[in-house]
């Protein structure tokens, strides 16, 4: 038993004291009072709605407590919207905010305005978020705005604004915040590597070339006047489609009393889908490759080229992009931001790729049988024409709408039959050509799957014969076809046309710039001795004052100057007779091992 005396508890008492006095300015010193807090004047005007009303804007009245509730962080308005909140003075407390960017039909110029109206919020998916303004005593759209864009973004060339996000999202977030400064998104660094339409390693692109860092490489090799200003037009419209902070997390909602989360703060901790399709402002982001680029689109319906296409049937169940696409989140390693371009199918069908790998079939991919229905671009070509009201030698004529029943299946470099849309492609005006003719893919194969997509093109050439915008580089674009998964495509598909012989005939509208709308078809054939698109015809076009039938339509002169040399035809049904029994009964097919 231990004796304390008098004398001990008078010095433990004193050392306890001592212990508290310690505590207590540490905790003082880490978390100061109330008073030493800044004042912010930012609730004083925007929380009182009879204020904002004498100041015309009673639409942009909220209380910090619904963006708490909205946004589902704790912080104060200034860590997100910038400015000086200690002034009380109207204009220095808004001085240096974060601003939404109106981006301009003419000139694709970005700029900020005092908003005399709410944002619209509701209708059409895709265009669900737009700028309003007051007319005549109406509310209406801004007929003059292409498109919006948030805080983070730079007004000068519409790109990320690092120093804007680092401010503030990566304030709180600065982790993810650095992980996505290195990430593919982050960076840019697919389309960024296209330095020229005919760049050695990846070759010319349906989007076009990398304008920006590049404009030497590619006004030297341009037959035309190619100003720095028109490729900065160019590069502009390039970089509405690439991702800040706010394009993914960002989900603006109209106020619902039931639902005190739904708001104009509203954000999304995991992305929803819908973000990875430009979040309501416009097919921009994954809208344009995949629904008009590859064709096969996520969502469809009104996304898609023409529209009302079939979803893809995950969609349809809601199963969410980051559901299939490994991630941050998925405990796999990634950063934030960092996305695997190759989605897994045995994640939730495992049964089903195992019973694949023991089939006939078992050198297909699942797309390959699941994909059919192939929309959007079915020809697209870069020729003069006239971008946001300027002059420019690359216009992108794509508004070759059309369906192609089922995809055209050939190799990758692994062995693997995939699915993909060859469609004609041209850029006008150029001077030279190293590219070998022939099939090319655009990525190695060694790449990992964070890396690297499955597209290919077959190189064309060079030519001549048009009556003006000579020097037409041609070539087929072949990018994988990726969503739009449903039922399988039947057999016949496959295996009717003799010596394994591929046939697609697609029919198409042009509803683009440069001329009245006009119907037109083309054929696809994959076959032993190459592949080519035949037979480009169309009814009467007619051009409108001040454009060139060369320039978005150059096939007129070239006709069938798309093939390309090499083996695409499929394997030979070696047992006809089994393949006429078996193609009508799956049971039958699946007992024998032909399909899964």
């Amino acid at each position: 038993m231990t004796i304390i005396t008098a004398h001990c508890r008078c010095i433990l008492q004193s050392v306890a004291s001592l212990i508290l006095l310690l505590l207590f300015v540490q905790v003082g010193a880490a978390q100061p009072s109330d008073a030493a807090q800044p004042p912010d004047t930012c609730s004083g005007c925007h929380a009182d709605r009879s204020k904002m009303l004498r100041f015309g804007f009673p639409h942009l009245s909220v209380t910090a407590e619904e963006a708490t509730r909205q946004s589902g962080m704790n912080a104060a308005c200034s860590d997100c919207h910038l400015g000086d909140p200690t002034n009380p003075g109207r204009t220095a407390a808004h001085r240096g905010m974060g601003r939404l960017l109106l981006v301009r039909k003419k000139g694709m110029l970005a700029e900020s305005v005092q908003r005399e109206a709410p944002l619209k919020l509701t209708g059409n998916p895709m265009t669900r978020i737009q700028h309003q303004i007051v007319r005549d005593g109406k509310v209406v759209i801004d007929p003059n705005v292409t498109l919006i864009l948030y805080q983070d973004k730079r007004r000068d060339n519409l790109s990320q604004d690092f120093g804007v996000m680092e401010k503030t999202c990566g304030a709180c977030h600065a982790k993810e915040f650095s992980e996505f400064t290195q990430s593919t998104m982050g960076r840019n660094a697919k389309q960024s590597r296209y330095q020229s339409w005919t760049d050695q390693q990846r070759g010319p692109h349906n989007c076009g070339a990398w304008f920006n860092g590049n404009y030497e490489r590619i006004s030297t090799n341009t037959a035309v006047p190619f100003s720095r200003e028109q490729s900065a037009l160019n590069q502009r419209s390039c970089n509405t489609c690439h991702v800040g902070c706010l394009d993914c997390h960002y989900d603006p909602q109209p106020t619902d009393p039931a639902n005190p989360k739904r708001g104009i703060h509203t954000f999304n901790r995991v992305p929803k889908p819908e973000s990875c399709y430009g979040g309501g402002r416009g097919q921009i982001c994954h809208a344009g490759p995949e629904e008009r680029r590859r064709g096969a689109g996520y969502f469809g319906g009104s996304y898609a080229n023409p529209e009302g296409m079939e979803p893809d049937i995950h969609q349809a169940k809601k199963v969410g992009c980051l559901d299939c696409h490994e991630n941050s989140g998925s405990k796999s390693g990634l950063g934030h931001g960092m996305i695997k371009r190759q989605g897994r199918c045995d994640r939730c069908h495992e049964r089903q790729v195992a019973s694949h790998k023991l089939t006939l079939h078992k050198t297909l991919s699942c797309e390959a049988c699941h994909i059919q229905n192939i929309s959007g671009y079915q020809g697209t070509f870069w020729g003069p024409g006239k971008l946001a009201g300027s002059n420019t030698p690359f216009f992108k004529y794509k508004e070759y709408y059309g369906i192609m029943k089922e995809p055209i299946l050939i190799r990758d470099q692994n062995g693997r039959w995939i699915p993909v849309k060859p469609f004609p492609m041209a850029v006008l005006n150029q001077k030279e050509s190293a590219l070998k003719p022939g099939l090319h893919w655009r990525w190695p194969k060694e790449l990992p799957d964070l890396q690297r997509t499955d597209d290919a093109y077959g190189y064309v050439g060079l030519f001549d014969g048009l009556p003006e915008n000579n020097r037409a580089l041609a070539w087929i674009q072949m990018d994988k076809v990726s969503h739009k998964y449903g039922k399988s495509r039947p057999c016949a598909s496959c295996h009717e046309l003799p010596d394994g012989e591929q046939r697609q005939h697609v029919e198409w509208d042009f509803t683009d710039a440069g001329a009245l709308p006009f119907s037109g078809s083309h054929v696809v054939v994959a076959g032993k001795k190459g592949l080519s698109i035949r037979d480009m015809k169309s009814e009467k076009i007619d051009v409108l004052d001040g454009y060139r039938l060369s320039s978005l339509a150059p096939w007129f002169y070239l006709k069938d100057r798309w093939q390309i040399e090499g083996d695409f035809s499929l394997p030979s049904i070696k047992e006809q007779e089994f393949y006429s029994r078996a193609k009508g009964d799956v049971a039958k097919a699946r007992q024998a091992r032909v399909v899964h």
